[in-house]
């Protein structure tokens, strides 16, 4: 008979057979116990099969090579005698014609029948082991109880369906749950990246009982590292869902399942800042748990099991290129490396560059493919908490005086070179704050730097992320900041004062809990690997330790004359305005950049209608309306036709 679970199961429910037709008065078995007789005679190659007890000795020889053998697991959890009841309640799943011979009624096998049956085999005679024993597998979620309403006696009991899937040697199936044979994990040395697969193996290998804690950002490897390192150790994986750790009653079938088919049970969790996950204790499994999550929060580990912890960062310039060789795309390698992605997004990236190459007919893809396939993997959890800003058309000149644009060319610099240029502690993040009134071109300055650099650019949806519920603010940015810094984006905090106000005296519950998101926001903008800018229109709003940890700081103001003047000729575009007009403008109106673009526009729609370029009539109107909608009374000198 070929070896594995599914043999040993076969040969496990036969002996069961074999006991079962020694428990029958003689001429009392029933016609349908003939035939598994004779297969078992068959099996064991003599005219009559042996008695139950020497076929269980042989199946134990038969199997004493093969460790992992879930029969075999399963029995290091419980007594022997566990054996002989799960293949008395999978047999009657298999044939329910057995269960005649235990249940007068037939139907499923109960508490009370499966005691009766099998109490003469434990000393004394005592039902009470049989019973406590039946309630322990319960307990561990290797058996289910069908009727939990009905008198104790009388519960129907049935093997768990992944259990029962796992001892036949199919795949188990399980809600919340996927079972990964060791088989199809990935290899060991495909591994790219920090950490060592064969390490992690080696110390599985010699205390199976521990949990690892893998941090860092989404699509970087955590759960591949893991799976790469069971494989390693001969181990399976079973990944669970969160909501699988959270219910107690799958999770026990759950931790039955990892006990039984020697695996790894791997969960991903999102724990918010200052929120702890306590893993839930199991009575038969004791490890390995593999936890992977982000940078906040904690895990604590069930029981007294050790936990080792990692950190997977975004790999470095060198690693990606690698990444980026291994899914094919060596020719481009070297300029692909310079995109700070995760190494799951340039796999992604790599299968979705490749797709749009193959519709547009062409047998290999090129960087531009590349760029729209990392367009396309805008994350979920950013789409809902940011809006993209669309770079489509180039962004309008940005006008600056001397000592502006200096800062503003440094800190371009800054974000091009900053893998290179790193800091002291390691980190590779530009944060930089525009802080300035509305309209004197802080969002355009973001627009400028994100074109520069060939980034998308993204901004926070204040009004999604902001939440009156205690902890949700922090666990909003968390995941906006964390899909930020793993897609090659450039993120753009609006009118940031309204997070970073200054911290206060505690009064009241309110102000220890705005002063707990300040001081989250203030430490994760530190850890920050991407590109964050932020605006402000009252910089003095803001907690002055905001400030301590921007790379650069850039004040914008209001255009003075000389640069109102440029501004609006570079505005208006083909234009007939007299150049007294565009000078009395530029020195008597005050304006922001922004109120001269709407002004330009207006100009522009007056111009329109008439059909001819824009004169001094389209463009005078456009400045009166814009200080009506503002209130304020336009400085401009009447013309003389007006007068008289």
């Amino acid at each position: 008979m070929p070896r594995g679970a599914a043999s040993h199961f076969r040969l496990t429910l036969f002996a069961t057979v074999l006991r079962l037709a020694e428990l029958c008065a003689p001429g009392e078995q029933p016609a349908f116990l003939a035939d598994y007789l004779d297969e078992c005679a068959m099996l064991w190659g003599t005219p009559r099969p042996p008695d139950a007890a020497t076929w269980n000795s042989a199946v134990d020889r038969w199997a004493s090579d093969q460790p992992d053998l879930p029969f075999a697991r399963l029995a290091s959890g419980f007594p022997a005698l566990h054996r002989q009841l799960l293949a008395t309640i999978a047999l009657i799943e298999e044939d329910p014609r057995f269960a005649s011979l235990i249940e007068p009624e037939g139907g499923f096998a109960t508490l009370g029948g499966l005691t009766a049956l099998w109490r003469e085999a434990v000393p004394l005679r005592d039902g009470s082991a049989v019973r406590d024993l039946l309630l322990e597998m319960v307990a561990a979620g290797v058996v289910t109880v069908a009727n939990a309403e009905a008198a104790r006696i009388e519960w129907q009991l049935r093997l768990s369906h992944p259990i029962h899937d796992l001892l036949s040697g199919a795949i188990p199936r399980l809600d919340g749950a996927i079972f990964e044979p060791c088989a199809i994990l990935p290899e060991p040395s495909g591994w790219i990246g920090e950490g060592d697969p064969a390490a992690l193996a080696a110390m599985l290998t010699a205390n199976r009982a521990a949990l690892l804690l893998v941090r860092g950002p989404r699509n970087n490897g955590r759960k591949t590292l893991l799976r790469a390192a069971a494989r390693a150790a001969g181990l399976n994986v079973l990944a669970l869902a969160p909501a699988t750790i959270a219910d107690p009653t799958r999770w026990r079938t759950a931790g039955a399942l990892a006990h039984a088919g020697n695996a790894l049970v791997l969960v991903e969790l999102e724990t918010g800042p200052a929120e702890t996950v306590d893993l839930p204790q199991h009575p038969l499994f004791a490890g390995p748990i593999g936890v992977v999550t982000g940078m906040t929060g904690g895990v604590r580990a069930p029981g007294a099991l050790p936990t080792i912890g990692l950190h997977l960062a975004i790999p470095d310039a060198a690693l990606r290129e690698a990444h980026w060789r291994s899914v094919g795309f060596t020719p481009l390698a070297e300029s692909l490396g310079t995109l700070s992605l995760t190494s799951g997004n340039i796999r992604r990236a790599a299968v979705g560059a490749a797709s749009r190459a193959a519709l547009a007919g062409r047998a290999v893809p090129g960087q531009s493919d590349v760029m729209r396939a990392l367009r396309d993997l805008r994350d979920a959890g950013l789409d809902a908490l940011a809006t993209p800003i669309d770079l489509t058309a180039p962004p309008e000149p940005l006008h600056l005086d001397i000592g502006d644009q200096t800062e503003f060319d440094a800190l371009l610099l800054r974000c091009r070179h900053r893998e290179q240029l790193g800091d002291p502690g390691g980190g590779r993040g530009v944060r930089a704050l525009f802080a300035g009134p509305s309209g004197t071109g802080k969002t355009l300055a973001a627009r400028h730097i994100a074109a520069a650099l060939d980034k998308d650019l993204y901004r926070i949806d204040l009004s999604a992320t902001v939440s009156k519920f205690i902890g949700e603010t922090e666990k909003s940015l968390e995941r906006a900041l964390s899909a930020a810094e793993s897609l090659n984006i450039v993120l753009l905090l609006d009118e940031g004062d309204a997070l970073m106000a200054r911290r206060t005296d505690v009064s009241s519950s309110n102000d220890r809990y705005a002063n707990l998101e300040t001081n989250f926001l203030l430490q994760r903008i530190e850890s920050f690997d991407g590109i964050l800018l932020v605006t402000s229109n009252d910089a003095d709003r803001i907690d002055p330790a905001f400030s301590r940890r921007m790379d650069a700081v850039l004040a914008f103001r209001p255009p003075d004359e000389i640069r109102r003047h440029g501004i609006l000729r570079q505005l208006l575009g083909e234009h007939r305005v007299s150049p007294g007009l565009l000078q009395d403008i530029a020195c008597r109106c005050a304006l922001s950049g922004g109120q001269l673009r709407n002004i330009a526009l207006h100009a522009r729609l007056l111009a329109l209608d008439t059909g001819a370029p824009i004169s001094d009539i389209e463009l005078r109107q456009a400045v009166v309306r814009e200080y009506r909608k503002t209130g304020d009374y336009c400085p401009l000198k009447l013309p003389l036709l007006a007068v008289g």
